[in-house]
């Protein structure tokens, strides 16, 4: 039995609570339920804007193409949207929206991603759930609410006791739908009679088990007259809005009486003109339409027909086209997949500049987000030398299983380092077995790890060795026996020469403020030595001699940054050292 459901059974309760102890015992024994909570739990416990909360909440997205595309998606609304270009990296709108954002959105996904093809009453179910959700976003958008997404979160979990009854107990649940219908009971006594509790009280100890906020509990249970706060009220309008325009218990001419019963009860709490209203209901329904489509569930065109037309009769406009249903699927052509490529590329290229101010462990996220979706590939790993240059050592990775995979990416720097280590130490890109054979050590090692093929992809900054790229294909990947074609690694060798470029600019400019500091910080010509970074000191202890020869490389053609890079002197101060030299040779001739 699991520790969760053991730790049910042994705490202690009030009798009236047993049966809903009882019920998620049960459901926490299940097959499928512990994988959805692991990823409820490692979404919402990503709480903070670092690194390690955004690599953990990348792996969550980038598992599921319907995640990823709605935080991409939400990062470029017109709410979030903070420049003119569009956001095509999820880990660059997970920078944008922060953590907190991204794991209120991914929870909502992930809820729905998990039930809604399991039945056709729980696909109804999630569907409701997924309008509520959208309600609640547009209504606390239109009342100026500061995080819409929490009010998102909130309207997906609303009806989750009675996803989770309908899904684990469906003979008491069509018990409970039987009272309802034909024995005209309200839903709280027919749960009674049935369950011994009602749906919000599974639904709430459930999302207490997951660590859901609070204010998940509290729109569980708020009604138009007991909502505690505003946030409750978001929730218990939307919930009752998606009731009465989209119950199919509603005769179609019943929907606009529905309507203004709704509007009636929840007046003194959610105050919307007519005119919001109708755009509340009409984005909302978009917004579903389009998450059903990014999904590829044509069958539920029919289904949708019927939501617009309930939709229109009740506001008076359409709300979206009911032509025939085009069905997107997540598959990308040729065509998009080079687009894809391009734009993740471009948005690693920004990031880059150090002047982006993005921080380097977010560089990296990019280009293991450019890597894992434009390869494709299944795992992908920045590996970095340690401070004493022994180990090379795994930093960060995505890709499905990455987290039992990093423990095993920690190799000495020797001859025992294994083939990573080897390919790294070799300075150029390999990926085997394109390139050739594996030999028998790198085809035991890739066994030992379940790797079909793997990549290195060194990077080397001023000459000397950094760390690696790695990407693999693992053995029970879907494209295992799939290789990678040369337009493909020549796009992942151009994400580890822009991993190169983002660190020489940082260390310019680590070298550069180095300088500074002390000519803001002291009284003019009173430089202390101590406050003189290495690097600086270094390139100020250079002979004549020696800035003449990097001078020379100038003339002769050679970049400033690739000078800078493999000498370690800033461009800055390369350009100095070259006006400088022609400056005395002017002279010498005159």
């Amino acid at each position: 039995m699991p520790a969760n459901a053991q730790h049910l059974q042994s705490a202690p309760a009030d009798p009236e609570e047993l049966p809903v102890r009882a019920r998620m015992s049960r459901i926490l024994d299940g097959s499928d339920f512990p994988a959805l909570s692991k990823q409820i739990i490692e979404t919402i416990s990503a709480l903070d804007d670092d690194a390690s909360s955004l690599q953990r909440l990348a792996n969550v997205v980038l598992r599921e193409y319907s995640l990823t595309l709605s935080v991409v998606r939400t990062a470029n609304s017109a709410h979030y949207r903070r420049s003119g270009r569009s956001i095509q990296s999820a880990t660059h709108a997970m920078m944008m929206l922060g953590a907190k954002t991204v794991r209120q959105l991914a929870s909502s996904l992930l809820l729905f991603e998990n039930f809604h093809r399991r039945s056709p009453a729980l696909k109804e179910l999630m569907l409701q759930s997924l309008l509520t959700a959208n309600h609640a976003r547009e209504v606390a958008k239109s009342l100026g609410m500061q995080e819409p997404e929490e009010a998102h979160l909130c309207g997906m979990f609303r009806n989750l006791g009675e996803v989770l009854i309908a899904c684990h107990f469906g003979e008491d649940y069509a018990r409970i739908q039987t009272m309802m219908h034909d024995e005209g009971k309200s839903e709280t006594g027919a749960t009674k009679v049935v369950l011994g509790f009602g749906y919000a009280d599974l639904g709430a100890e459930v999302s207490r088990h997951w660590g859901m906020p609070e204010t998940v509990v509290q729109g569980m249970r708020a009604r138009a007259s007991t909502s505690v706060s505003l946030s409750a009220a978001v929730t218990a309008f939307s919930h009752d809005l998606t009731v009465a325009l989209y119950s199919q218990d509603h005769a179609p001419e019943g929907v606009g009486m529905a309507l203004e019963a709704v509007i009636e009860q929840h007046r003194a709490k959610i105050k919307l003109s007519r005119e919001l209203l109708r755009e509340v209901i009409a984005s909302a329904l978009n917004e579903t339409r389009e998450l059903f489509s990014s999904l590829h569930i044509p069958s539920d065109r029919q289904r949708f027909k019927q939501l617009s037309e309930s939709a229109r009769s009740a506001i008076g406009v359409a709300a979206f086209e009911t032509g025939e249903w085009m069905a997107v699927t997540p598959e990308l052509s040729e065509d998009t997949a080079v687009q894809l490529r391009d734009r993740l590329r471009q948005e690693l290229e920004s990031a880059a500049d150090a002047q982006s101010g993005t921080a380097l462990g977010e560089v990296l996220l990019l280009a293991l987000e450019g890597a894992l979706r434009g390869g494709p590939f299944d795992r992908v790993i920045v590996c970095i030398l340690d401070t004493d240059r022994g180990r090379l050592v795994a930093r960060s990775g995505l890709g499905e299983g990455i987290d039992a995979l990093l423990p095993h990416f920690d190799f000495p720097m020797n001859i025992r380092g294994g083939p990573v280590v080897t390919a790294t130490q070799q300075r150029a890109p390999i990926y085997l077995p394109n390139d050739r054979a594996m030999n028998a050590t790198e085809a035991r090692w890739a066994g030992t790890l379940r790797v079909a093929q793997f990549g290195v992809f060194p990077i080397v900054v001023a000459g000397k060795i950094v760390g690696c790229l790695y990407v693999d294909r693992a053995m029970d990947g879907a494209m295992a026996a799939i290789s990678p074609d040369r337009a493909t690694l020549r796009y992942v060798k151009l994400l580890s020469d822009i991993v190169v470029t983002a660190i020489a600019a940082r260390r310019r400019l680590s070298a550069v403020n180095a300088v500074a500091a002390p000519a803001r910080d002291t009284p003019a010509g009173s430089v202390c030595a101590a406050a003189v970074s290495a690097p600086v000191a270094e390139t100020a202890a250079r002979s004549g001699a020696d800035r003449v020869a990097l001078v020379l490389q100038l003339l002769q053609g050679t970049s400033s940054e690739q000078v800078s890079q493999e000498s370690g002197v800033p461009v800055a101060q390369l350009e100095t050292w070259r006006a400088e030299v022609l400056a005395a040779a002017a002279a010498r001739l005159q």
